[in-house]
């Protein structure tokens, strides 16, 4: 199933994807419901994030084309980014005046469907609702010059997600593409992540419980770009498209 929040006629909606059309349903995105016999095409909905989480969790390097000549961590090294940097599909990442080398990192990020905690890995894939696609925005020189990851990974409109979530893909074996402008920036799969997926959820759940909605983002392969007001941001996830523009604040 792909489902979606989308906003039509001022409304929030929860939706099922399917081709280029989407049929508006009953319930939530946790749980669906009934259609309601209303459809839209796909151009005429706009894609809020897929959940409105309490947190947003990511994974440092956790690819080893990334972590080039770094050791690779022992363990999942999670980071937090804030809720208030979430925005959805076709929203423009807005860079301050000062982000003179931001970075769009494409990632693979699982969205939590059950509240969980101190899960064992046997445990995570009943507590996962599905896998979108998403964008940690990063300013490189921010990421260096302070000692919290504050404003380089969590300014506003820095995190995106979406447009929709498939509960089909399988954590194990997931494509992940990032283009700017068309150009194809980085390209990897799951099966090429230093931790799993499954023990990446593991290991944050142990400190943190993960809510209903929470997202997972779980690491960015190869080198990142750099990105700057005009660019196109697209990140493909399984056969998910998320595209943002940049623009200047």
């Amino acid at each position: 199933m792909k489902i979606a929040r989308v906003r039509v006629d001022g409304l929030v909606s929860t939706a099922k994807v399917d081709g280029d059309r989407v049929h508006l349903t009953t319930g939530s995105v946790f749980a669906p419901g009934e259609e309601t016999g209303v459809s839209h095409a796909l151009s005429g909905v706009t894609f809020l994030p897929p959940t409105d989480p309490t947190k947003i969790v990511a994974i440092g390097v956790n690819y080893r084309d990334h972590a080039g000549t770094r050791p690779a961590p022992v363990e999942p090294q999670p980071f937090l980014k804030s809720p208030s940097s979430l925005i959805g599909a076709d929203q423009p990442i807005l860079l301050p005046a000062d982000a003179q080398n931001a970075h769009m990192e494409a990632e693979v990020v699982a969205v939590i469907g059950k509240r969980g905690r101190d899960l064992a890995e046997d445990q995570v894939d009943a507590h996962v609702l599905g896998y979108t696609a998403g964008n940690d925005v990063s300013e490189r020189d921010w990421q260096q010059a302070d000692l919290q990851w504050w404003r380089a990974k969590s300014s506003d409109t820095f995190t995106t997600a979406g447009p929709w979530i498939d509960t089909s893909l399988r954590p194990e074996s997931i494509e992940v593409v990032g283009l700017i402008n068309g150009r194809e920036q980085q390209a990897s799969n799951t099966d090429m992540l230093i931790h799993s997926i499954r023990a990446c959820i593991a290991r944050i759940s142990r400190y943190m419980t993960l809510e209903e909605g929470d997202l997972v983002y779980t690491g960015t392969p190869g080198t990142t770009g750099r990105i700057q007001a005009g660019d196109v941001c697209e990140v493909r996830v399984g056969g998910i498209v998320l595209r943002n523009t940049v623009a200047d604040r």
